[in-house]
């Protein structure tokens, strides 16, 4: 199970799924291709879902120097390059596979300002939209490498944080035999973890060290992993949060300040 930790269903750059999130294929926004078998398919590039960046550090560079010889996808297990497999709209109809959030995603790397993207997502009751809200923000923020252009995406991720999200049984993806009830509250731990770490993710680019270990304020919840404490932590907390980026903003005179006319806005990354 600790190497299907580092294959693609739990790397943010496929947003639309995660180890219990959607059974079908993927799509990776860093190669802008389709993944036949995300659950056997990496790269040196892997970026966790479940845990930020500066926590799996060592993991992460380790999972890197293992597939360094390899440019782009590669398989899992017996490390055979993977060919980049190009989005095709028209194929996916034809073959009845049309899957509205892989489509969006394939879209990434055509839109302009790609923010504009990423805050389509935020808001949603629906448990994989938010799994790609809080995806997308998390590669945002890596890409960009900067917390400034990133605090507006952060601020929704955190109410984000607030929802009760739902999930179709048909995104579900069930291991050893779960009936619906469960294979949906593995999923909603998935898509808590992703946000979560995103707003610790973005303590490390501010330098707010109370958002960067902001699980230890929510650790009752998350230490017995029940839901219902949890929700309880998260209504004390997540005001404290928002407020700590405002004041961070405010304090450090970014707080939505208009770019100058020779400034451009932000690039798709």
């Amino acid at each position: 199970m600790f190497e299907h930790l580092y294959c693609c269903k739990n790397c943010v750059h496929d947003a639309g799924q995660s180890l219990h999130v959607w059974r079908g294929k993927g799509f990776c926004v860093k190669h802008a291709s389709v993944l036949r078998a995300p659950s056997d398919t990496t790269c040196k590039y892997h970026h966790r879902k479940d845990l930020p960046n500066f926590v799996v550090d060592e993991g992460r560079s380790e999972h890197a120097a293992e597939f360094a010889a390899f440019p782009a996808l590669v398989s899992l297990h017996d490390k055979q390059h993977q060919a980049q497999t190009k989005y095709s709209e028209r194929h996916v109809w034809e073959r009845k596979q049309f899957d509205p959030i892989a489509h969006a995603l394939a879209q990434y790397r055509k839109v302009g300002k790609s923010w504009v993207l990423v805050q389509s997502f935020a808001g949603s009751v629906d448990g994989r939209r938010a799994l790609v809200h809080g995806c997308l923000v998390r590669r945002y923020m890596d890409q960009c490498g900067r917390w400034e252009s990133s605090y507006r995406l952060v601020l929704a991720l955190v109410q984000d944080l607030m929802t009760e999200w739902c999930f179709d049984a048909k995104v579900l993806n069930r291991t050893d035999g779960d009936d619906d009830e469960s294979a949906r509250e593995e999923a909603k731990w998935d898509v808590f973890f992703a946000q979560l770490s995103g707003l610790q993710e973005y303590g490390w680019h501010a330098g707010l060290e109370e958002l960067m270990w902001a699980s230890d304020s929510i650790n009752g919840g998350l230490s017995r992993l029940d839901w219902s404490i949890l929700t309880q932590d998260l209504e004390q907390a997540c005001p404290k949060w928002t407020n700590l980026v405002i004041e961070h903003a405010k304090k450090n005179d970014e707080y939505f300040v208009q770019p100058s006319e020779n400034e451009s806005e932000e690039e798709v990354f």
